[in-house]
């Protein structure tokens, strides 16, 4: 008897937990709808004025490195001439600047601790510190 019960009151619960709304199959891409999308990453620039426009933006971002006191150590244990310097971080603590190839492959990275006047250069094709000393 207690079985019969048992059964009876697992078969209500269950019941109670399906849904009677049919399962939902993932959107299908249409096979007519080409597969990359135009945007400005991957589509020709129309005239020289953007290519141009895009070379004075990394001039622009480069200029900006040489303003921080960290950079010309920076320039002198790495060589980071041919790649382009993106500051990840600059909050009142660190300043964190991560340089990459045309390729858009990270090389090089550097982390500033500004309390302590810290620099440490990383190279991060194989792993290996560079430099980590005082700034005087």
């Amino acid at each position: 008897m207690k079985k019969l019960l048992l059964v009876g009151a697992l078969s209500i619960i269950l019941s109670g937990c399906t849904s009677n709304e049919p399962a939902q199959e993932p959107d299908a891409p249409d096979e007519d709808t080409n597969s990359l999308e135009e945007n400005s990453a991957n589509t020709a620039p129309e005239d020289n004025s953007e290519a141009e426009e895009q070379a004075s933006e990394t001039d622009a971002e480069s200029s900006e490195l040489a303003t921080y006191e960290e950079y010309s150590t920076i320039t002198e244990v790495a060589d980071v001439d041919r790649l382009n310097g993106i500051v990840e971080t600059d909050n009142p603590g660190t300043r964190v600047i991560l340089f990459e190839d045309e390729s858009g492959k990270k090389t090089v990275k550097s982390v500033y601790v500004k309390k302590e006047n810290r620099l440490k250069v990383i190279s991060l094709d194989d792993d290996g510190l560079l430099y980590n000393d005082i700034l005087k």
